[in-house]
């Protein structure tokens, strides 16, 4: 893991964060807007503001562009691309989609503050979502900077087969035992607390790395997934009618070719790897979200401020970008929360199945590696990853329902 891979995304995140968080203004808050949790933006912000914020976000945008680029047809193949790091195509991928979900998150806080302030509120009131959301921050944390703060695991033999803190195993099977030997049997310690595997790597990098990894898979393929699905949804939602029709039998082809078949095919003609994984779950894995946000344009669209819009002379793209598009980002935003665990396990899956590249210490991989070869002997290589997976997947199924609940104007 080389710095770039910690120091591109989350530079890009940081930049985008801090520019959005200071130039998107507040939503409007008149008393003609909207009740039930519906916003009427009809005057979000001026248009100065507005020519900042998307000179800004054009820049960004082209800054990253022309740096990818610079790097793939500048820069030689092996050479690092600045200051001795070398990032790889799925490392600009994932900086880049940590710009969008800062652009995001800094939108949704300082557009509507105390909306924000109420689901905060609504999370603190249910344990089980405030366990959830503060397990996936810590995910999210662990995923961006733990490469970094644990650093590269290099294989030592001397180390090798160190059973977990407050566990034992047979000394003559360690061979070189770091803690204490009693009675034959070889005690954990601290400087290993989830042990190490049979080449001495120590399983908290191994499982640092596949977190990372997770991350990857669930932050890129959401950020495919969120605009693909909004605007066919929005769209189809709208206008209804043929483009409707068009639209949304385009999705049900797209499903009934399951995205794991086409990328059994793409891994014979572009190997395997998880850029392909994401690419690929994210280009064919929108049709569900946005077949539910079609469905909630489909009421938004008799809304009486949007009626109003179109009687004032309002074309359809202000209105879509003034009044429907803002109604529909809650739903998206849950529709796609609970994907991710889908999107994680599937990852997961096909590393067990050997079918993701193999060099990644996934955490699918490292499952498939602690039980075919090691299991039970060495039964930690398997157990820490099975146990994350699991806490991870379950985290964001909770903190995916307990969102909804709180977007639920309803509730």
């Amino acid at each position: 893991m080389n710095v770039a891979q910690i120091a591109i995304p989350a530079y890009g995140s940081f930049l985008s964060v801090a520019a959005v968080a200071h130039l998107v203004p507040p939503a409007d808050e008149s008393p003609g807007a909207p009740a039930a949790g519906r916003v009427d933006w009809d005057a979000v912000t001026d248009e100065s503001e507005r020519s900042v914020r998307a000179a800004v976000l054009a820049a960004f945008l082209v800054v990253v562009a022309a740096s990818f680029a610079y790097d793939y047809a500048v820069v030689a193949s092996g050479n690092p691309f600045v200051a001795g790091v070398d990032p790889t195509a799925m490392d600009w991928l994932f900086g880049l989609s940590l710009g969008a979900f800062g652009v995001s998150l800094a939108h949704a806080v300082t557009a509507r503050p105390e909306r924000a302030a109420e689901v905060l509120a609504e999370f603190r009131g249910r344990p089980v979502a405030a366990g959830s959301l503060a397990y996936l921050v810590g995910f999210f944390l662990v995923g961006l900077f733990g490469p970094l703060l644990v650093g590269p695991a290099t294989p030592d033999v001397l180390h090798a087969a160190q059973p977990p803190v407050f566990t034992t195993i047979n000394d003559l099977i360690v061979g070189n035992c770091v803690g204490p030997v009693t009675d034959g049997a070889c005690a954990g310690t601290a400087r290993f607390p989830f042990g190490t595997d049979p080449f001495g790597r120590d399983m908290v990098w191994v499982t640092v790395q596949g977190a990372r990894i997770a991350l990857q898979v669930a932050l890129v393929s959401s950020v495919i997934i969120v605009p693909v699905a909004t605007v066919v949804g929005v769209t189809a939602g709208y206008f209804g009618g043929p483009v409707d029709a068009l639209l949304m039998r385009y999705v049900d082809v797209q499903q009934s070719v399951p995205a794991i078949v086409i990328y059994f095919i793409a891994i014979f003609v572009f190997g395997r790897s998880l850029f392909l994984i994401v690419l690929v779950f994210g280009l064919l894995g929108w049709g569900g979200v946005a077949r539910i946000v079609r469905g909630e344009v489909l009421s938004l669209r008799n809304e009486h401020y949007v009626t109003a819009a179109k009687s004032a002379g309002a074309s359809n793209l202000d209105v879509l970008r003034k009044h429907v598009v803002p109604n529909v980002t809650d739903t998206v935003v849950v529709s796609t929360a609970q994907q991710i665990p889908y999107l994680i396990l599937v990852e997961a899956s096909l590393s067990f199945l050997k079918l993701n590249a193999i060099e990644l210490p996934s955490w699918g991989e490292t499952i498939r590696w602690g039980m075919s070869d090691y299991f039970p002997l060495f039964w930690w290589i398997s157990t820490w990853p099975i146990l994350v997976l699991v806490a991870t997947i379950l985290a964001f199924g909770l903190f995916g329902d307990a969102l909804q609940d709180a977007l639920d104007p309803r509730e």
